[in-house]
């Protein structure tokens, strides 16, 4: 990884973990609670990536956070394996798993060199990461080189023609208050993530259109490409929104903030 880009993603979410919210860090009453934020917010995750199917199955996670979805996987049976470069994501899902009684294999390891054999994964998995590693396609080869043949492949990254993209990012944030001009366009998509001001904090951030992603994703057999979450207040300004309200459902293909990808690792590779 970019030493900057990395240096800025530690920066990051070390101050301040993925969807961290206030509470007893060491409690499980507290995972719980961001759990529910997070679904809550995104409800349309369980049925999408169906982790319940995942029983008995080596899953690889991507950046894991505070371990919310990698406890999907493995209240379903599943065995699973993190890789992150963050300290504190490490340990919160360390901590997470074991309130749980869960065992989990975690590696303080950036994704472009995995630190798992050939063909050893069934699944794997990232949510929101991918898209802030400058070095992506070495990160798609090392998911290629660990997936198992038949094995699958998850992702989702952020929407390039989302409607949060166009109003708020580009519109709202990046003309009406001039951060294309003071921060350019690098920082202006940094202030995506919460508490980076594109300025003293700046990860690393690619917004991805569905072009690009089966592009990104080309040695892997396509199951699936689409366009999630939209909300209202994802447009700006707030009339805009309020004449949207009812026709999400049939914006959301088009202007939602995640395009998510699965495949599959084609068993003929290894023929």
């Amino acid at each position: 990884m970019h030493e900057d880009a990395r240096v800025e993603a530690q920066k990051q979410w070390n101050a301040r973990a993925c969807g961290e919210l206030p509470g007893d860090k060491q409690s499980i009453d507290y995972f719980d609670a961001v759990a529910r934020d997070r679904y809550l917010q995104q409800p349309w995750m369980h049925d999408y990536f169906r982790y319940e199917r995942f029983t008995g199955k080596h899953v690889l996670e991507i950046g894991i956070g505070q371990g919310t979805d990698m406890m999907q996987f493995a209240q379903a049976g599943a065995v699973c394996h993190g890789v992150d470069i963050t300290a504190n994501h490490l340990k919160l899902t360390a901590l997470n798993a074991t309130l749980r009684g869960i065992t989990v294999d975690l590696h303080e390891q950036d994704a472009t060199r995995l630190p798992f054999p050939d063909n050893s994964m069934d699944c794997v998995y990232s949510f929101g990461v991918l898209h802030h590693i400058p070095e992506i396609d070495q990160v798609v080869s090392e998911i290629y080189r660990v997936l198992k043949p038949g094995g699958r492949v998850m992702i989702a990254l952020y929407y390039k023609w989302s409607a949060f993209h166009l109003f708020w990012k580009l519109l709202a944030n990046g003309l009406r208050n001039g951060w294309l001009f003071t921060r350019g366009y690098d920082g202006l998509l940094a202030t995506i993530e919460m508490g980076a001001d594109g300025i003293t904090t700046k990860p690393y951030v690619r917004l991805y259109s569905k072009a690009e992603v089966c592009r990104l994703m080309k040695v892997f057999e396509q199951h699936d490409l689409s366009i999630h979450q939209l909300h209202e207040d994802h447009f700006w300004p707030s009339f805009v929104g309020r004449l949207a309200r009812n026709h999400l459902k049939r914006l959301e293909p088009r202007m939602g903030w995640y395009v998510t990808y699965q495949g599959f690792k084609p068993h003929a590779a290894f023929k």
